[in-house]
């Protein structure tokens, strides 16, 4: 990996090759990471099946869980090594990249559809939770102390969302066990997926704190893009497998739900364990962006419920022109 402490000339001179490991690196964690993502949701569905948890609890709150872990892992491991650039980054950007790439993408496929009542209300949490990390965070530092809220913030959001669940649906428990599905052979596929996320977020952080040193770019911009893209590849899947399925609406509760996960408790999390000190191109750039994607999914879902291609193309150019600016802010802050 490239060493800070290294000459320019020895510097320049390995850096071609240095660069290439990070790289490979980098893209190993993230197929690390998108695999054990994909074993960690199938696993925690089967499980909660098993468990005959209700159906509506796995859609809404169990995937939710499931799909922010790389999110989780990869903040909390960059907290403990002292980036705050990437846990914040890919927090951020991987609400925005859920919203813009895959709600775009989904409604590309399908037509989502909506119940309003629900929509509405995870929605007004999601708000409230991005309202608070800005809020909390006017001074560019995320304390211990604020950390601790938005766990509690989160913690109070899922409490009321099983009671509200179970409340409306107390019939919808699966009675059957998924055929030839046992909780044994779950829970080792669960604890693959787990592993393997924690090697490939731990691969991520490496090469990615590695490659922006090595580029002279703030690790903030690794943590928005490829990370955060990285990270959120388990929504991705899920939510093109349950449009494809017909289901597109499924993906949406993940969606809403996952990027409260990852402002409340991943941030909550990272910060907890580390305050957190954002830089000022965090809260110019990657925070009107939130406020952007969010204000657009609950204008377009929320007035009538439907999203249809014309609004999944709109979200995914929009998406298109934040990356834009993410390629050439490094050019921007040279100067």
């Amino acid at each position: 990996m490239v060493c800070r402490g290294l000459p320019p000339t020895l510097a320049s001179g390995t850096l071609p090759d240095l660069m290439l490991y990070d790289i490979v690196a980098l893209l190993g964690g993230l197929a690390l990471v998108a695999k054990g993502g994909d074993l960690f949701v199938d696993a925690s569905i089967t499980i909660a099946k098993v468990l005959r948890i209700p159906r509506i609890v796995v859609g809404g709150t169990i995937v939710s869980l499931a799909t922010t872990t790389p999110e989780l892992v990869v903040s909390v491991t960059a907290s403990v090594m002292g980036d705050s650039g990437i846990a914040i980054g890919n927090a951020v950007g991987s609400c925005i990249a859920n919203i813009g790439l895959i709600v775009g993408a989904v409604a590309l496929i399908a037509p989502i559809t909506v119940d309003l009542a629900d929509f509405r209300r995870r929605a007004r949490w999601m708000a409230v939770a991005g309202l608070l990390v800005m809020a909390f965070s006017w001074n560019r530092t995320i304390g211990q102390t604020t950390g601790a809220f938005l766990l509690l913030f989160t913690a109070v959001y899922l409490y009321g969302d099983y009671r509200s669940i179970r409340a409306r649906q107390t019939d919808a428990i699966d009675s059957r066990e998924p055929a030839g599905e046992r909780l044994g052979p779950s829970a080792w596929w669960f604890l693959a997926g787990a592993l393997l996320v924690i090697v490939g977020s731990r691969l991520l952080v490496t090469s990615g704190i590695e490659i922006a040193s090595a580029l002279g770019v703030p690790s903030v911009i690794i943590g928005l893009s490829v990370v955060a893209i990285g990270t959120s590849l388990p929504e991705l899947v899920t939510g093109i497998a349950a449009a494809r399925r017909g289901a597109a609406d499924l993906s949406i509760g993940n969606i809403v739900g996952a990027n409260l996960l990852n402002l409340g408790l991943i941030i909550g999390m990272s910060s907890t364990i580390r305050p957190l000190n954002l830089s000022a191109f965090t809260q110019w750039y990657s925070y009107p962006w939130l406020a952007v994607f969010f204000a657009a999914i609950i204008l377009m879902l929320g007035r009538r419920g439907t999203l249809a291609r014309p609004g999944g193309t709109l979200l995914l150019g929009l998406y298109a022109v934040y990356m834009a600016g993410l390629v050439l802010a490094p050019a921007y802050l040279a100067n």
